[in-house]
């Protein structure tokens, strides 16, 4: 097992169902890129009501050297410059001692040697001693702590089963010390909430700091997301920060016990994977419980993805598990996928998907060809898809279909500047495949198939945001991300010939104008 498969063990136990990052594809790690925290950092350092008490609880603490010894530094980072500010608070489950916090300052979602680490002592108590440059990115990052086995949780004792919480970021303006910064199941989930988002992954602190309009959309993301936690589990934003052990919070308490059965369970199965997939660079295992599709009390559920070279994926798959989380009871969902180059300046990749409604469905094969190329700039793709009920159980969805009968084609341009990045998708279904018409089982057709042919289809076809679509289509999408002014602004275009356009705030709040003709920009409707 490689060092980075150990660094990304996965995080959540229950997951919000209903939200970004739980469900297909979401980005579930335990040691992730992205961050979060409190959209208002007045609530988030004021939701313990205990601060003198932390800073006394604290006292004694100190960052972990890598020889294992609480010093006063950071394990390396220091480079000479004196320590002056810090980061304190409590680790609780029940309150957890022994368990190293420390913060992912280049968010690679590793725990490297010079970045600032701490041994939580008695009632959970750490502090992050941290330099100045360590301060100014600390809004920006997540702290991560890893409970071990041998570490005492002062409720339940020895920790058996090791685990891992995450304090999501602020993404607000630095303090010279942050204090009351607890680390709970309930951080924990609403961090797994955010980091499935695309607009999160791989940010860095760098990236933040030099982008206030993309800093301002994360935080209208942050403050929507941790609207909708707290509605979900009906809990208030202070239970959500807060000791809920000195609040003597039962609600949030029983909340945060039943949050780490979950974590426990995947941690174990990442592990058990790891194993399996020694050449995986990313393993992700989330258990959460949601209520069935088909009603009823909420039931535990089972993510797995398992990701190779390039960003390709192995296979992930969705099971209903028992209430031990010992057993699968049917999977719902399998996908597994293979990836290839395409010629010189394209990718090939086929993914297979294997669904099932209950436990006594036979299961539908959903099959995927996509083809990406980048010429001259622009990034160019095309899929095919299709789909057939199998006939029994015992069938499998085998790879390399002719996806001449296919059913559906995508196409998508992805083109711009790094500062105004712009796309359009755009489905074509039965009667207009007549253009590429030859764009189909595309594995071994490189040779024969100009990578320009794909570009010219695009050419003269009002593909760019303001002009008319004239490619046939079932239905389209467009889309301009502009980062060039201080304000990150998106411009959506939609088939049914309506434009959004949304600008976010540095305050973490966004602004949203609606149009019919790209023009004339009016407050939204309600809706």
């Amino acid at each position: 097992m490689n060092k980075r498969q150990l660094g990304q063990f996965s995080l959540l136990a229950i997951c919000v169902g209903t939200l970004v990052g739980c469900g297909g594809g979401s980005d579930n790690t335990l040691k992730q890129s992205e961050s979060v925290g409190t959209a208002d950092k007045s609530k988030s350092s004021s939701v313990s009501g205990n601060s003198n008490n932390d800073a006394q609880n604290n006292e004694g603490s100190g960052s972990k050297d890598q020889s294992g010894e609480i010093g006063t530094g950071d394990a390396g980072s220091m480079d000479g410059e004196q320590s002056r500010y810090s980061q304190r608070g409590r680790v609780i489950d029940g309150y957890v001692s022994g368990a190293t916090v420390w913060l992912d300052i280049n968010n690679n979602g590793l725990f490297d040697s010079d970045e600032p680490s701490a041994l939580s002592t008695d009632q959970g108590s750490y502090i992050l001693e941290l330099t100045e440059s360590q301060r100014q990115c600390s809004v920006y990052v997540p702290t991560y702590v890893d409970v071990p086995v041998g570490a005492i949780d002062e409720d339940l004792g020895e920790v058996m089963e090791p685990y891992q919480l995450v304090l999501p970021p602020s993404l607000n303006a630095v303090e010279d010390h942050r204090g009351s910064a607890h680390v709970t199941p309930l951080t924990t989930v609403l961090w797994q909430a955010l980091s499935g988002s695309e607009t999160f992954k791989g940010k860095s602190c760098a990236q933040l700091q030099q982008n206030p309009g993309l800093l301002s959309e994360l935080l209208s993301i942050l403050r929507q997301t941790i609207d909708e936690v707290i509605a979900h589990y009906n809990i208030s934003e202070q239970q959500l920060f807060s000791d809920y052990i000195a609040a003597q919070d039962e609600q949030a308490k029983q909340l945060a016990e039943r949050i780490v059965v979950g974590l426990k369970a995947s941690l174990k199965k990442r592990l058990e994977l790891a194993e399996q997939y020694p050449e995986a660079l990313e393993i992700r295992v989330v258990h959460y419980q949601k209520v069935p599709r088909t009603g009823g009390e909420p039931r535990w559920y089972r993510e797995i993805t398992v990701f190779g070279k390039h960003n390709s994926t192995f296979f992930s798959e969705m099971a209903h598990m028992d209430e031990a989380l010992e057993n699968v009871l049917f999977i719902e969902y399998l996908r597994t996928t293979t990836h290839q180059p395409w010629g010189e300046v394209g990718r090939y990749s086929e993914e297979v998907d294997l669904i099932k409604e209950n436990a006594d469905d036979i299961g539908t094969c959903v099959y995927r060809e996509t083809v990406s190329v980048a010429l001259d700039g622009i990034n160019y793709e095309l899929s095919n898809s299709m789909e057939r009920k199998r006939d029994n159980e015992a069938q499998s969805c085998d790879w390399q279909q002719d996806f001449s009968a296919r059913s559906a084609r995508m196409l998508s341009i992805t083109y711009g500047s790094e500062l105004i990045e712009k796309y359009t998708q755009l489905e074509q279904r039965d009667g207009m495949f007549a253009g590429l018409s030859e764009w189909h089982s595309l594995a071994n057709k490189h040779a024969a198939l100009a990578p320009s042919e794909l570009a010219d289809y695009f050419v003269a076809s009002g593909y760019e945001l303001e002009k008319t679509l004239t490619l046939p289509a079932f239905s389209w999408y467009k889309r301009m991300a502009d980062n060039s002014s201080e304000y990150r602004v998106i411009t959506e275009r939609f088939a049914d010939k309506n434009w959004l356009k949304t600008t976010y705030h540095s305050d973490g709040t966004h602004t949203k104008l609606c149009s019919e003709d790209g023009s004339l920009w009016l407050p939204c409707p309600a809706n």
